[in-house]
């Protein structure tokens, strides 16, 4: 039976709008897609989600991808707010899988820059019953451990947890260690998954 309701945030609660986030900066289009695949293409972004670098280190290790547009990066990512917008459904949606009787948590990574300077679109983390960010945890999905750290945290069943994230092989881990998973679409699709469940 489930009981628990587990949303990743990004591009499922919150938009990850960096492409229009950087146009805001008026780089032209090559700088823009050099700039991009320094920063948020490249496997570097997923590390600072694990927190372990100093904000130092992260500008460091991505000007090192493209030295070339260090200016550009360094300008774009001196603060991100505006990089991660709330969608409108969010909180309306949280609240009414609570009403439905669901404790709803999310687990996500995230990273402390994020936190700090996108916190008008996370508002909506203390309507949560929980929440497990990487940064705070040291550990990324899809590694088991971080959904084991929820778990544990929260005194959860793996089988009476719904887990919904737009990434295919975070579903998949989710999957591996016992939760039961909907890799997220739309809101709408999601809903028919989960009262199909």
């Amino acid at each position: 039976m489930v009981k628990n309701i587990v949303f990743d945030i990004g591009n499922v609660l919150v938009d990850f709008g960096w492409k229009q986030f950087y146009e805001g900066f008026g780089m032209p289009e090559d700088v823009l897609e050099r700039v991009a695949a320094a920063t948020v293409k490249d496997p570097d972004w997923n590390e600072i989600d694990r927190g372990v670098l100093s904000e130092e280190e992260v500008m460091n290790l991505l000007v090192e991808n493209d030295p070339g547009v260090e200016a550009y990066i360094r300008k774009a990512l001196s603060n991100i707010n505006g990089m991660l917008i709330q969608f409108d459904y969010a909180k309306e949606w949280i609240k009414d899988l609570q009403n439905k009787g669901y404790n709803v948590y999310c687990l996500s990574n995230m990273s402390y820059k994020a936190c700090d300077e996108c916190s008008d679109a996370l508002d909506f983390l203390p309507l949560l019953d929980g929440y497990v960010l990487s940064c705070d945890v040291k550990v990324n999905k899809p590694d088991e451990k971080i959904y084991k750290i929820l778990f544990d945290k929260y005194a959860l069943k793996a089988d009476e947890c719904v887990f919904i994230d737009d990434l295919e092989r975070n579903v998949e881990a989710a999957r591996l260690v016992g939760m039961k998973g909907i890799v997220f679409k739309s809101k709408d699709e999601t809903d028919k998954l989960l009262s199909e469940l």
